[in-house]
Order: structure tokens, then sequence, then C-alpha cells
């Protein structure tokens, strides 16, 4: 029933699968920008930020939790019944956010825009239990998990761009409205693509049944850490829009999301990575505790060697990024990607080093730099937003991401190993080299910038990571008889 691939394989096939999404989410999204003018689209952002929260406390830590315990579970009888009980368990956690969430939505300023919008957004923690890629996840067919995040963007994608103008000729209001309805209907378009395979490698479809009292607190107790965390860690994801709706105005939002929605990419990357990583380093942690440290010092090595040019870049010709994606339009968005580009890298490391706690059984420990980070982030922005306005949420962001860098890195110093610190130090000569040659090319076309420093940056790190690869190779684990697919 488990995939059999290594973790280089699935992490390419799920890559491959969140790049083509991805490019289809920055297709929507430019499309969207314009077709919907910058204060609607803000009121959409602002949606999307608000509906990440109902899903995240809707789901609770279960979707983490379902993949490391399912990735250590062998027989196929054990897997679909734990599957079955932490379906009903999530279902009547959205039931219960749904029902809240009717509640709270009229307390909220921003919701004045239109609460027809908002309360579509937070219908999507109704389809959510039956996301069931966290299965596959943990089973690591990452086949399935690519394929259905790829639908998913495509459904989405094609009904923005194809559908949207039709159903709303003038943008508005009504244009407003039909985007959240989108999503929910491709939100439940790609549950059934991922449900088909399920279905099939069980025999019959995971649907709901409730664990026994004793064992759903058990789940809640062990998902408790790991759902508070994630919510936490939201604030450091997007707290900024939400505060940019109430202190602010849906343009100054729609500006933000802009830059933000683009960028944010990086950390969607280091999640995906995540994905292809937990089953085997959750096993590994379990088995052999001297691979989990050289996994552990191979992989941040690797997700820190991509981000340093990423921030370095995005600060020296985001600007000009933004000015060719918008086509001109959105020009004070260029000030906040460049701030971005580091505070999301940044970002995006931390939560690497957060997540190895998951896998070691530590995420516990993981949520006291959430708090303290989180803290930062809202009182950055309460601070800043009213003076410096969408600029000032992008520079309360940095600081809150930082902090959390700083954190996560210390829990995590008992794993460092000297290559990883050579490692770095070659990434940020290289990224510094690099940023000579773009600032050197000064007015040049973006594209020709970039290539020429991608290029350079990657002439200059290649040897050095492959020798930095064979020092810490890693065996893949041992993987137990589960008595054939089911």
């Amino acid at each position: 029933m488990r995939g059999d691939r290594g973790i280089l394989q699935n992490l390419g096939i799920l890559g491959f699968g969140q790049v083509a999404a991805q490019l289809l989410n920055v297709w929507a999204l430019v499309f969207l920008a314009g077709f919907l003018g910058q204060h609607w689209f803000g009121v959409v952002q602002i949606g999307v930020a608000f509906m990440a929260y109902a899903l995240i406390t809707a789901e609770w830590g279960l979707f983490n939790l379902g993949i490391r315990e399912t990735s250590r579970l062998d027989t196929p009888q054990e897997i679909f019944a734990y599957a079955r009980e932490h379906t009903g368990m999530m279902l009547l956690q959205a039931v219960a956010v749904f029902g809240v969430g009717l509640l709270v939505l009229p307390l909220l300023p921003f919701t004045r825009e239109d609460p027809v919008v908002f309360t579509l957004y937070l219908a999507a923690v109704l389809p959510q239990p039956f996301m069931q890629s966290w299965l596959a996840v943990g089973l690591e067919r990452m086949g399935w998990v690519g394929t259905t995040k790829t639908a998913r963007s495509l459904f989405y994608a094609l009904a923005v761009l194809l559908i949207l103008p039709r159903l709303a000729p003038e943008a508005g209001r009504h244009g407003a409205r039909i985007v959240p309805a989108v999503f929910l209907g491709t939100m439940i378009l790609g549950n059934l693509v991922i449900m088909t395979p399920v279905a099939r490698w069980f025999g019959r479809p995971v649907l709901p049944h409730l664990p026994a009292r004793a064992e759903m607190l058990r789940r809640w107790r062990e998902a408790g850490p790991i759902g508070g965390g994630t919510v936490i860690l939201r604030v450091l994801l997007n707290i900024d829009l939400i505060l940019l709706g109430i202190l602010a105005d849906p343009e100054a939002a729609g500006a933000y999301a802009a830059a933000a929605r683009i960028i944010f990419l990086v950390v969607v990357a280091v999640e995906v990575l995540w994905a292809a990583l937990l089953p085997r380093l959750s096993r590994l942690w379990s088995r052999d505790r001297e691979a989990f440290v050289r996994a552990f010092n191979l992989y941040l090595g690797g997700v820190c060697v991509l981000l340093v040019p990423v921030a370095v870049g995005g600060v020296l010709v985001g600007g000009d990024l933004i000015a060719l994606l918008y086509r001109g339009g959105y020009g004070e968005s260029g000030p906040i990607f460049r701030v971005l580009s580091v505070s999301y890298a940044m970002l995006a490391v931390g939560t690497f080093m957060g997540n190895a706690l998951l896998a070691q059984d530590r995420q516990h420990r993981y949520l006291r730099p959430l708090v303290i980070a989180a803290v930062v982030a809202i009182a950055g922005n309460l601070l800043l937003v009213p003076r410096l306005g969408a600029v000032g949420a992008a520079w309360g962001m940095l600081a809150s991401h930082a902090v959390l860098l700083v954190q996560v890195a210390l829990l995590n110093r008992h794993l460092w190993r000297p290559a990883l610190g050579t490692m770095l130090a070659v990434a940020v000569t290289a990224a510094a080299v690099m940023g000579l040659a773009v600032w050197a090319m000064g007015t040049a076309p973006v594209i020709a910038r970039v290539a020429v420093g991608g290029l350079l940056y990657l002439s200059l790190v290649s040897w050095p990571a492959l020798r930095f690869r064979a020092r810490l190779a890693v065996p893949v684990p041992a993987q137990a008889d589960t008595g054939g697919a089911p």
C-alpha cells in the first residue's frame, strides 16, 4: 500500500505538481487583480485570509497528526480504520467552526464591505474533512497528491479566467461574490480527485466515523499543540491582511496582497518539501536518530541554498517584477515585495525548523516561539500600519519572522553539523556576488537580470552543494511489510 519511492522522487513528483499549481494560481491572481480592481481585490484577499483561519481551526492539527501516525501503521486495515475516525473528527470540528463562524462574522468590521463574500469563504470548512490528501501523503502516494493539487488549481484558474468574466461582465460586488463560490466548487472537485483513488486502494470509500471517546481524546491531546501552533503560525502568514482590513482599507489590502501572494510561493515551496519529508523523517526519528540528524542538515541546507538568492534578488528587482506582472499597475506593491522577499524567506526557513520538532515528537516546543513571534507580528502591525500603511505591515511581519527564526534555530541547535555551516557560508557569499552582478546590470530588462543572476549563483554553489549532499547522504529506512495493497 505504501509508496516505495525515495524522498527525492516524492519531492520531484510533489514539486512538479505544486509548480504547475502555483503557476496557474499566479495567472489567476494577476487576472483577478486587474479584473476586480484594487478595492474588491482587497476585499476578496481579506476573505481568503479569514478563510485560512477558519480552515486551520476546523482541522486543528489533525492533518499533520494523521500523516505522522499513518506513516507508522503497517496494515491496510489499521490505516483504513484510522482514516475513517480521523475524517469523522474533522467533520465534527468543521460543523462546529462553521456555526461559531456565523456568529463571529457580523462582529468583524471588514465584513461590512459584503457579508456574502465572507460567508462563502467560511463555508469552505464544510468540504475540508473530505480533503484526503493527508492520507495519501502518509502512504507516500505523492503522485496523487501532486495530481490533486494541480487539478484543484487548474479548475480554479479555468473558472476564474473563463467563467468569471461571463458571469460578471462588470467588475464589482457581483464579481467579488462569484470568486469564493468558484473556490468552493473547485475545492469539492479537488476532493473528488483524491477520494477516487483512496477508495480504490482500500476497496471502499473512507467515510466519517467517530472513534471511541478515549481515542478521540488521545488524538485531540496529540493534535492540540499542532493545531494551536498552526493557528498561531497563521498569524505569521496573514495577520497583516486581517489588520489592514481593520486598520486601513481594502485598497491597501489589495496592494499588499498583490505583492504578498507572489512572494509567498517560497513558503508554499517549503510546505511541499515538508510534505515529502514528514513521513520518512518521522520513521527515521523512531528508528535511526543519526540518520535523522543527517537528513535534517541535508534538507535544511538545501532550503537555505535556494532561499538566500530569493531574498537578495527580491530586494534588488522586486519593484520591476511587480511592474512586469501587473503591467505597470499596483506600483505601491513594489516596496512591499522587497521587504517581504526577506521576510518570507526567513519564515520559510523558520517553519522548516519548526516542523522538524513535529517529526521528533516535540511539537509542544514549537508553541512558545510561535506565540512570541505572533505577539511581535500583531504589535508591529498595530504600531506601523497607521503610520506607514501597507509597507508598515510588511516591516511588522519581517520583525516577527526574524524572531521566529532565531528561536527555532536555538531549539534545533543540537542537530546542527559543521557541514551545514560551511554550506550556508558558501550560499551567502555566492548570493552577494550575484547581487553585485544584478546591481551592475542597472536598467537592463528584469528578466535578463534574473537570468544572469540565477546562472551566476548556480555556477558558484553547484559544486559545494554536491559535496555537501555526498557528506550527508541518508539511507532510506526499511519499510514494514504492509501485507500487500488492498
